[in-house]
């Protein structure tokens, strides 16, 4: 069968071989591409050739963590939503802390699973960002924002941000001096609000984009007390 170029590409990574053939014959049907590993080794043999727009992923594989392939995955700007029966909140935080862009449990619903790609792969750069191109680079003084790219610079280094990271960075940056409270910020940017660890998802990524921006005590991403985060505009940052 000839599969149509404009096909989103998944990559789908599970030792479940009942989930694979699940998975794998829903999204077929709905038009994306997508290929199926039951272990690490395989999954980045697949990774390198296919060049997925997406990964999905399960924690426990049978030689190697989720976590690490994850990690290594995101770097190149892949996105990734976890899959997996672990239900515990620190596994879901770990999956994000990784650089997971989403997280379901099992068991799941296939219309929720393809509901949460497609929101990914609108999000995505490289497909249709929801930040527009036509809008021009945010400088705050060795940080510069540009949307264009949806690219983040500190000191002319490019910082490596996911795409959610990015999107959560420049949606404060574009709204600044403004307090956001969690669920408005979950709303903003995830488009819906989410079920799990609402407040610590939105704090692992902040924490995350702290670290990556060199804002290690909250000084461009004030943390307002019992309300939520503020992007602060002075006269010090603004170029």
């Amino acid at each position: 069968m000839m599969i149509h170029s404009l096909q989103p590409k998944l990559l789908l990574v599970d030792d479940d071989p009942a989930i694979c053939q699940l998975i794998s014959r829903f999204f077929s049907y709905n038009n994306y591409q997508i290929e199926s590993a039951g272990d690490a080794r395989i999954a980045r043999q697949l990774f390198q050739k296919v060049n997925p727009d997406l990964v999905i992923l399960d924690v426990n594989l049978p030689d190697e963590s989720g976590f690490n392939l994850c990690k290594e995955m995101r770097q190149t700007g892949t996105l990734v939503l976890m899959l997996t029966c672990m239900t515990d909140t620190n596994y879901i935080l770990e999956g994000f802390e990784q650089g997971a862009d989403d997280y379901l449990t099992k068991p799941f619903n296939l219309q929720i699973l393809k509901a949460k790609i497609a929101a990914l792969l609108k999000r995505h750069p490289t497909n249709s960002s929801s930040v527009s191109a036509s809008q021009t680079r945010l400088i705050f003084d060795s940080l510069i924002i540009n949307p264009e790219r949806c690219e983040v610079t500190l000191n002319n280094q490019i910082v490596p941000l996911t795409s959610l990271e990015f999107e959560l960075l420049y949606f404060l940056a574009t709204h600044p001096n403004r307090v956001w409270e969690r669920t408005d910020l979950i709303g903003a940017v995830w488009g819906d609000n989410q079920d799990i660890g609402v407040d610590r998802k939105v704090d692992v990524h902040i924490g995350q984009i702290r670290k990556k921006i060199d804002d290690p005590e909250g000084k461009i991403i004030k943390t307002v007390r019992g309300r939520g985060y503020m992007f602060e505009l002075s006269d010090n940052n603004l170029t």
